[in-house]
């Protein structure tokens, strides 16, 4: 069974359906890569870091009726102390490298959203996921070397074909 990860946008497009201007297509790419896994047997895992990022747009009246859902219909890990110590194992590679203070000159890369992407990074990787599917350019740098990170495919839409009888 293959296990693939997903970011916090693909849930902010798919499940919450809003996207900033020039990113609607992204709400129904979304949408036909969720049923896409589904019907191809792929199963989406969420890392509990993902969650909490998502939630943080979500008002907190609604946050057990959230978790509830993800709980139900997709694979959702812990940050756990598996994936602390592969959280160090990246982080002091990335930091060696000077990986981590390119990102750092990048005015949108606050340490602790820095931090944030290389915990889902290495929740992916304890978890067992194949790959990762984001849009977002620092948790790709962490992930080099690491794991793969993927974009959404473009998947056709089935055509509807009007029954003749």
């Amino acid at each position: 069974m293959e296990i693939v990860c997903l970011d916090t946008h693909l849930l902010i497009w798919g499940i919450k359906e809003e996207s900033t201007e020039g990113q609607e297509e992204m709400i129904q790419k979304t949408k036909l890569f969720f049923k896409w896994l589904d019907e191809n047997g792929i199963k989406a895992m969420i890392p509990s870091v993902v969650i909490g990022e998502f939630l943080m747009l979500i008002p907190h009246e609604m946050h057990d009726k959230i978790t509830n859902f993800f709980q139900k219909n997709f694979i959702v890990v812990p940050y756990d102390t598996a994936s602390a110590s592969c959280f160090a194992k990246i982080w002091q590679k990335k930091n060696s490298d000077g990986t981590i203070e390119k990102l750092k000159n990048d005015i949108s890369a606050t340490r602790a959203k820095l931090k944030a992407d290389c915990q889902i990074v290495a929740t992916a990787i304890t978890h067992g996921a194949s790959c990762i599917y984001s849009y977002d350019e620092h948790l790709a740098k962490f992930a080099e070397g690491c794991i793969e990170v993927k974009q959404i495919p473009d998947i056709p839409k089935q055509m509807q074909f009007p029954t003749i009888f």
